[in-house]
């Protein structure tokens, strides 16, 4: 098949399934070509050489809207960077039509989730969705839609100010709803990788979509010598904002009162004020703290070979590559027993599931810690595990037929 890919990811976990995807499909004899504003995540995605890179300029801005540009969020007409980033799928699907490709297997926008592109694209189409635009259907950790508290007086200046930004943000976030629902419809296919994502597109959309899998990379994450000496550690690994939890893991280990570990915590991405907080947060319950950012792929693979386990904290997470990465390199996880990550822990196999209590997180730590045996049996399992059912090349077989069967179905 010709395949055209379309994304707009950052460096992550979204990014690294995308690469996964492509050296998966390559292998497997496809012709591959990415159109992004930013194909390669910066640096971030490693692709084989013989998949073509189109690089199309994508007028984001990040400042606010203008007063003119509010008044007509009033009356729900598209905001400036929505109509930049439709002007962007068109350029893009103008040249997936030229080049006569077989499918197009979009992915995630991090700025509007369900993509733009599949209104323009002609051919068989796939959208490979990481998840919903959250914060739009979510408490995070409160409802955007909630009305705002009102102390002013009616006749005041600024009791209209206030209603007039708040009607024009519920407005455009109500545009958003609109739009992405538009997206999701215009695809041939939604595929996602869990049944709770699929749960979640149900709820949101109340449209049908297909769990494909993924895989990782299991020539990467691996298992590695373990150090003769260490410090005792468990590991986290994802961006370190309010959303993945940090908290409660720092929390979680500062129950443990004897051979306390320290908890190192690796991310690409970081809120410099949340992580401000969190240090603070550490140093007064007596838990060491250390945040390692934007690391190889050697000392990844080191830092999680040598854990204890890893601790899953994050909240509602659809997928999750971490615990699997760490299940690779031999390393049980602890994990917060919601999302999708309850499709990949197996509880007292390769891992444990907690409830959503902190003092029940690190009686699973300290379990770990205090039984080897156990923690060795549960890294030749999870080894195992991750090598027969969640391998690269399981991942690429399931994306694989997906692409294969819409192509076969046509339209």
């Amino acid at each position: 098949m010709k395949i055209a890919v379309w994304h707009n990811l950052h460096s992550g976990g979204g990014s690294r399934a995308l690469q996964y995807h492509i050296h998966g499909l390559v292998e497997q004899g496809h012709h591959v070509e990415v159109w992004a504003s930013d194909p390669d995540a910066g640096g971030f995605m490693k692709l084989p050489s013989s998949v073509v890179l189109h690089k199309v300029a994508l007028h984001h801005s990040k400042a606010n809207p203008s007063f003119k540009e509010k008044i007509s969020l009033l009356f729900f007409e598209k905001e400036a960077n929505m109509l930049a980033m439709e002007a962007h799928c068109q350029q893009c699907a103008d040249e997936i039509h030229a080049g006569n490709f077989d499918v197009l297997l979009a992915n995630s926008c991090s700025y509007f989730a369900v993509p733009f592109i599949g209104r323009f694209v002609k051919i068989p189409k796939v959208l490979y969705l990481g998840e919903p635009m959250r914060f739009l259907y979510e408490a995070m950790p409160k409802q955007v839609w909630e009305a705002p508290e009102r102390t002013q007086s009616k006749f005041s200046l600024e009791y209209w100010t206030h209603s007039f930004a708040n009607a024009w943000r519920f407005n455009r976030f109500r545009t958003y709803v609109r739009e992405e629902w538009k997206n999701y419809k215009a695809f041939d296919k939604v595929l996602v990788n869990s049944y709770f994502s699929a749960e979640s597109c149900e709820r949101v959309y109340g449209l049908p979509s297909e769990v494909c899998y993924l895989g990782i990379d299991t020539s990467i994450f691996k298992p590695v010598a373990k150090p003769s000496k260490n410090t005792p550690y468990v590991v986290g690994l994802g961006s370190f904002m309010r959303h993945k939890n940090p908290e409660f893991a720092i929390r979680a280990i500062a129950q443990i009162k004897e051979n306390r570990p320290k908890i190192v915590w690796i991310g690409n991405l970081a809120d410099d004020a949340y992580g401000t907080e969190m240090a603070t947060l550490a140093q007064q319950l007596g838990v060491v703290l250390e945040f390692k950012k934007m690391v190889s792929d050697d000392e990844l693979i080191r830092l999680l070979g040598g854990a204890i386990c890893m601790v899953y904290t994050s909240k509602l997470e659809p997928f999750g590559f971490a615990p699997l990465e760490a299940n690779a390199c031999g390393t049980p996880v602890v994990a917060v027993a919601e999302g999708g990550v309850r499709e990949t822990v197996i509880h007292g196999k390769n891992g444990f599931l907690s409830n959503k209590n902190t003092a029940e997180m690190a009686k699973y730590i300290q379990q770990l810690i205090a039984e080897p045996a156990l923690r060795e049996e549960m890294a030749n399992f999870a080894i195992k595990n991750v090598q027969e059912n969640w391998s690269l090349k399981a991942g690429s077989e399931r994306i694989n037929a997906a692409l294969s069967e819409q192509v076969k179905n046509g339209f």
